[in-house]
């Protein structure tokens, strides 16, 4: 393979095909693999397809930064090459006096992430979200929907165009550097390329073996209702409840896609396997696993987590107890108004000491880019961190070419 390709990039969701397409905009020769029969069959599709604002990330991180880039870059993006958008705002509503401060702090990141967005009061709301109610809320008119499968194709279908590949059913076990090139070792026999990146997502951390010891990917399966097709004019857009900021997990929500089906949701359960989006459906290494690192652990001794996990647990199991926190940003919602729809595992990445990543993580070797933590709003941010990832990449290749 290295005689026809510089970078072997892993993995075709959001932030490969991102990271592929801006190689090849630098001249690389890129070849994708893609252990799935097609791209964004795991986080990158199963979402709520929504175009996040940033309002609710920590100023100065790289998380903010791309979020708030990413999310005018990407309704760009789909504009131009028409994937299918739809951009209604977000509104996120306090249901009592208690919730005011929250907005609060999300109006003061708003201002220092530069994103559009301003505090309303109930009447507002109204005029916003007709059947929303709240005694206030942050109104987010950047806020969108869109087809996050059609966008990742759009990204490889571009990065085809300027002459990167993709080879789907090819699993990759490991990239690591040998002798002055990066050694992808697939069920295919053992690659080689001037430079790899991993942009594994859910395997990230295994693919990246000793260079990740200190973290470990911990998916948690976030689960959504969807209204019954006659109730889905009760929401036009995103209407999010104000969130717990001590976890980056943001509660019961109810969204309208592109296609017209509003979501509720998601839970936000820890999931039996990584790749595992049913209930039942154990992968008993990936369960060990989970269990056995000493982060886990230490992160479920914290008894305000061990409630959350409790409540989160409820509403992958009951629709009950989705309808019953929608409700409250509702009213009008009926237990009977929802149906199951889907699950999609979030890749949350922990640390020994059971504290979360909340930020993106990379790291690099002499041959390799790692993309250990793309945690949410990845998605959002993914046209300028693929385009970072990538400009890490190419120092690695002008070095290796020198």
């Amino acid at each position: 393979m290295s005689d026809s390709t510089d970078v072997i990039v892993v993995g075709a969701g959001a932030i490969g095909a991102s990271v592929a397409y801006h190689l090849s905009l630098a001249g690389a020769r890129v070849t994708v693999l893609e252990k799935e029969p097609r791209p964004a069959l795991h986080q990158s599709g199963r979402n709520s397809g929504v175009v996040h604002a940033g309002y609710n990330l920590k100023p100065g991180t790289r998380k903010a930064e791309f979020c708030v880039e990413g999310s005018r870059r990407l309704r760009a993006w789909c504009l131009e090459r028409r994937v299918p958008l739809e951009q209604g705002g977000i509104l996120v509503v306090a249901v009592d006096e208690d919730e005011i401060p929250t907005l609060e702090e999300l109006q003061r990141r708003s201002d220092a992430n530069r994103v559009e967005a301003r505090i309303v009061d109930a009447e507002e709301i109204r005029r916003i979200e007709p059947h929303a109610a709240g005694v206030a809320a942050l109104h987010a008119p950047e806020g969108a929907s869109f087809d996050s499968e059609a966008f990742v194709r759009s990204l490889l279908d571009e990065a085809d165009s300027r002459g990167s590949a993709v080879q789907y059913g090819v699993r990759v076990a490991a990239v690591v550097d040998g002798g002055g090139v990066a050694r992808v070792r697939t069920n295919a026999g053992v690659l080689e390329a001037a430079v790899a990146v991993n942009c594994a997502g859910l395997q990230a951390d295994r693919v990246a073996g000793g260079v990740a010891s200190d973290v470990r990917v911990i998916p948690f399966r976030g689960f959504y209702a969807e209204l019954v097709p006659e109730r889905e004019h009760l929401v036009r857009s995103h209407v999010y409840r104000a969130p717990d900021l001590t976890y980056p997990f943001l509660g019961v929500h109810a969204s309208r896609r592109t296609d017209g089906r509003v979501l509720l949701g998601p839970g936000a359960m820890l999931a039996p396997g990584r790749e595992s989006y049913g209930l039942f459906g154990v992968n008993g290494a990936d369960l060990a696993g989970t269990l056995a690192w000493p982060g886990f652990r230490a992160l479920f001794r914290d008894p305000r987590f061990r409630r959350l996990a409790i409540r989160e647990v409820r509403k992958n199991f009951r629709l009950v107890d989705i309808w019953k926190e929608a409700a409250e940003l509702l009213p009008e919602l009926r237990p009977e108004d929802l149906a199951r729809s889907f699950a999609g595992n979030r890749a949350q990445l922990i640390r020994r000491d059971g504290s979360l990543v909340d930020d993106f993580l990379v790291r690099e070797t002499e041959n390799c880019v790692h993309v250990l933590n793309a945690v949410s709003p990845g998605l959002t941010g993914s046209l300028p961190f693929g385009e970072w990832v990538a400009g890490l990449a190419m120092k690695r290749l002008e070095s290796a070419r020198a």
